[in-house]
């Protein structure tokens, strides 16, 4: 079990934050992505993304970090009707298993949870087998499919929900 502490993520996480993310796009979307996008340019793309994103947080957001080995981004403003927006969940390649993700997830969730948002979804590529399976144990429902357009082929995704984010958090233990 990863013991590494979470704490809330600030535009000074930025370029780890953007590090983590290429080095988990590269382990887990590989034959998703082309291998131009997940070559060099991929860490400078990140970085900028990251930048923005922290830059332009509201209080009502999460972005939480373990250390330099996991993070989590939670949007306030998603889909209407669906709750927060769980838009990015990622642990470095050579942790994963570990519990970190779950221990993300969890503390995420009640930080959700105590705002007083019952919601929650996310979107995953439904080649990422190992994502789905993680989030449907924690009770999340597939509940529509979809294709987003990647490197310009037609890939498929599913969004995953909650309908009770207080039990999620429990459910990943926090």
């Amino acid at each position: 079990m990863s013991d590494a502490p979470i704490r809330p993520a600030s535009v000074a996480d930025a370029d780890a934050i953007a590090a983590l993310h290429a080095a988990s796009w590269r382990s887990a979307y590989r034959g998703i992505f082309k291998d131009d996008t997940l070559g060099p340019s991929l860490d400078g793309e990140r970085r900028e993304h990251w930048r923005g994103k922290l830059g332009a947080m509201t209080p009502q957001d999460t972005v939480l970090i373990a250390d330099d080995v996991g993070f989590i981004a939670v949007w306030a403003e998603g889909d209407p009707g669906f709750g927060a927006y769980i838009d990015n969940l990622h642990v470095h390649p050579e942790r994963r298993s570990g519990g970190l993700g779950r221990r993300l997830l969890g503390e995420a969730m009640r930080r959700v949870a105590r705002r007083g948002e019952r919601g929650a979804y996310l979107w995953v590529f439904d080649d990422n087998v190992r994502a789905i399976d993680f989030y449907r144990r924690l009770g999340g429902e597939i509940v529509e499919g979809g294709f987003d357009e990647i490197d310009g082929a037609q890939v498929a995704h599913s969004r995953i929900a909650w309908r009770d984010t207080a039990r999620l958090a429990d459910a990943c233990g926090a």
